[in-house]
């Protein structure tokens, strides 16, 4: 097999562009993908949830764009000592993928701060406030403008960076138009069609999860942990949360296309390892667990009761709940070049067991796109191969990292007294279309074990 057929290499956003017919061929795809570009515009004062999405929207675009993400305006501004070793935040940027450049007209701009000028055909600006999170273009004021500086959740940071990428990529990808309506959602009321009303924001976070278990360490599950790592926490001298991590597989050549913990050095290892040292060296304890979950799994005494399901297979998601945690929260994402954008969230227990959720039925092979079969007939590759290479998800980071904020955030409010969602539909290209039904389920005797801020 070429390298170039291996299903284990493949990036994972750019096969998007084979599965759609966008191109005809990996080296096309790749061509097209390296036109990508990106460019992150800060013009505010660099607080610290400026910091988390200025990085965020670094980390996610990179693996998106690989004509790379150029930053200006950083300035000489410190980095947050609890956002990594850099002593400062253009340290950081350069650290996880940027450019330090000037700003080029053409390319597609996201800004952090206030309404402006627009310097670019595409050119949204981040809100964030409270629990809230969203995007507006670059030259129109919007209500959260008019709110006195004040507290903002962390993962409204992560939610509001991933949404503009997912808007930048939609446009480069897709000739999505160049000015967007603003839009957003609110961790605290995911339903909430007014998302930017105080009315639908909630509280300065009080308590925390004081341990968590973390189920597969892939696209979704290293966006858990990279939430997880950015709550306010005590210092690192002081209690912090513990993490056990489960997961059997190793990092492949693909895997830092989606994957937001990992870089190509960690290829071949572990993916608990991966994880564990970068929690570790954010002052989490963590205990690695490499076996299968399966229907003999059972939480142990001590262990978490708090889980995050990021597997991608039915079979592992209808046991979830005999493993005798006391909150799942689970979440898929979509796989198709048609529909990797959409997120779909459960919490448990519900009115729908994780059986009922999701009944056997028969594996289905993938159906083969043209290209495949194109394969297949010149003999470029055999049948096996051509149904493994066929049924490579297409993903990209900006969604899983999404997923991710919404689903911790689904646990903070149980922990602050609101409950979760039961389900949660979402597809990140009309994002102010979702559905959400509120989980009935009593939540109020939940006590996971927690650590106030």
């Amino acid at each position: 097999m070429s390298f170039q057929y291996d299903a284990d290499a493949l990036h994972r956003t750019v096969k998007r562009l084979i599965d759609s017919g966008q191109a005809k061929s990996f080296e096309e795809a790749h061509e097209i993908a390296q036109r990508y570009q990106l460019q992150l515009e800060l013009t505010a004062p660099i607080d610290f949830h400026e910091q988390v999405a200025a990085l965020a929207v670094v980390i996610l675009g990179r693996r998106a764009f690989l004509g790379g993400v150029a930053v200006s305006g950083c300035g000489d501004a410190p980095l947050h000592p609890s956002l990594g070793a850099a002593r400062l935040l253009s340290d950081a940027l350069r650290d996880a993928g940027a450019n330090i450049a000037n700003l080029e007209p053409s390319r597609p701009t996201i800004s952090i701060g206030a309404a402006h000028k627009r310097t670019s055909p595409f050119h949204v600006r981040l809100l964030m406030a409270g629990w809230r999170a969203g995007t507006a273009p670059v030259d129109e004021g919007h209500p959260l403008d008019g709110d006195e500086p004040g507290y903002v959740m962390p993962l409204s940071a992560v939610a509001a960076a991933a949404f503009a990428v997912s808007q930048a990529f939609h446009h480069v990808s897709d000739g999505a138009p160049n000015s967007y309506e603003p839009g957003g959602i609110s961790l605290w009321a995911p339903a909430a069609a007014a998302w930017d009303s105080p009315e639908f924001d909630g509280p300065p976070l009080q308590v925390l999860p004081s341990s968590v278990w973390l189920l597969g360490l892939g696209h979704l599950g290293q966006a858990f942990a990279w939430c997880l790592s950015l709550l306010p926490y005590p210092k690192l001298t002081q209690e912090r949360p513990h993490i056990l991590l489960q997961d059997v597989d190793r990092v492949g050549i693909s895997t830092e296309s989606t994957s937001v913990l990992t870089a190509t050095k960690d290829n071949g290892r572990k993916k608990t390892r991966v994880v564990a040292e970068w929690l570790e060296s954010r002052g989490f304890s963590t205990a690695i667990v490499e076996r299968y979950f399966s229907g003999d799994t059972r939480k142990g005494q001590g262990e978490p009761s708090l889980l995050f399901c990021g597997v991608d297979n039915p079979e592992a998601r209808r046991e979830l709940e005999n493993v005798g945690a006391s909150l799942i929260i689970e979440a898929g994402l979509g796989s198709r070049h048609d529909d990797f954008q959409s997120v779909r969230m459960h919490s448990f227990p519900a009115s729908r067991t994780t059986a009922q959720t999701w009944p056997q039925k028969p594996q289905r092979e993938p159906v083969l796109g043209n290209f495949y079969v194109d394969l297949l007939e010149k003999g470029e590759l055999g049948q096996c191969g051509v149904v493994e290479l066929a049924g490579k998800a297409v993903g990209a980071a900006f969604v899983g990292a999404f997923a991710a904020a919404l689903c911790v955030s689904e646990a903070l409010r149980v922990l602050h007294g609101n409950a979760p969602s039961e389900v949660l539909d979402a597809d990140m290209f009309a994002l102010k279309c979702r559905t959400v039904v509120k989980n009935k389920y009593d939540f109020s005797a939940l006590n996971p074990g927690f650590i106030s801020v």
